[in-house]
């Protein structure tokens, strides 16, 4: 766990030690998250965080930019904050059309790993992992998390988070966040890819409250088909996303 100063300032430089690194490595995790989400999952206070991300980007591993005005700084890893931190692969930089959805499924993997004791492992660090072509279609993300790719999507398809719960490490969740709707045939399809694949056991589609009917429709269809292949009877699962399933995760208030 990061602690309060960990950043340390002598005369107007700042000094990066190495508890900064386990802070680089969750922001990395993403393709940006904002102080409070990083304040929620380390346990510190909102201007603890907002001075730590200063600090860091003043020393130039971390990059903040204020994308929409109703919506935090939204900070990211830079190159050199990459290889600090460890991490391969390309630099991430979010993106606006698709920062309120990447921002929210930074909120739901909290909500994952704390209220429903899951280890989750991100889309980011899924992409990071993929195999050579000669590996095959399935390879470790993490102690006891696989992920293979999905099947009749017309490419491969990596789901917004994976997890497992410690008990059960041999059992894949995949998890989808819905915030726009999509016919139902389409999203059927969607979901098959997970019915298909033996490395993931479920697939949780979080949707906001006015697509609920909507995903149910496509769930319905996909588990009618797995129960036909013998796949399970519910491998796909629907459940409503509201921002009121934080209350009571949130950080430190010091």
């Amino acid at each position: 766990m990061i602690t309060k100063g960990a950043v340390v300032e002598q005369g107007r430089r700042w000094q990066l030690t190495s508890r900064d690194l386990e802070l680089l490595k969750w922001v990395g995790r993403w393709r940006g998250t904002t102080a409070p989400q990083i304040a929620r999952g380390f346990d510190l206070s909102v201007k603890v965080v907002e001075r730590r991300m200063r600090a860091l980007a003043d020393l130039g591993l971390v990059e903040g930019r204020r994308m929409l005005a109703d919506v935090p700084r939204v900070h990211s890893l830079t190159r050199a904050g990459m290889t600090a931190a460890g991490i391969d692969g390309d630099v991430a930089r979010p993106k606006l059309a698709e920062l309120r959805h990447d921002l929210v499924v930074v909120d739901l993997a909290h909500y994952i790993e704390r209220d429903r004791r899951h280890m989750v492992v991100t889309e980011r660090e899924i992409r990071r992992r993929e195999p050579n072509p000669a590996a095959g279609h399935e390879w470790q993300l993490h102690d006891g998390i696989e992920m293979t790719v999905g099947l009749g999507t017309g490419g491969r398809k990596f789901p917004d988070l994976a997890s497992v719960r410690l008990e059960e490490m041999d059992v894949v969740w995949a998890h989808e966040l819905e915030r726009t709707r999509k016919d139902v045939p389409r999203l059927t399809r969607l979901m098959l890819s997970y019915v298909w694949s033996d490395a993931v056991s479920y697939a949780m589609y979080w949707t906001w409250p006015e697509l609920y009917d909507n995903t149910m429709r496509a769930a319905e269809a996909a588990n009618a088909s797995a129960r036909e292949l013998g796949r399970g009877p519910a491998p796909i699962g629907v459940r409503v996303w509201e921002p009121s399933l934080l209350d009571g995760l949130e950080p430190a208030a010091g």
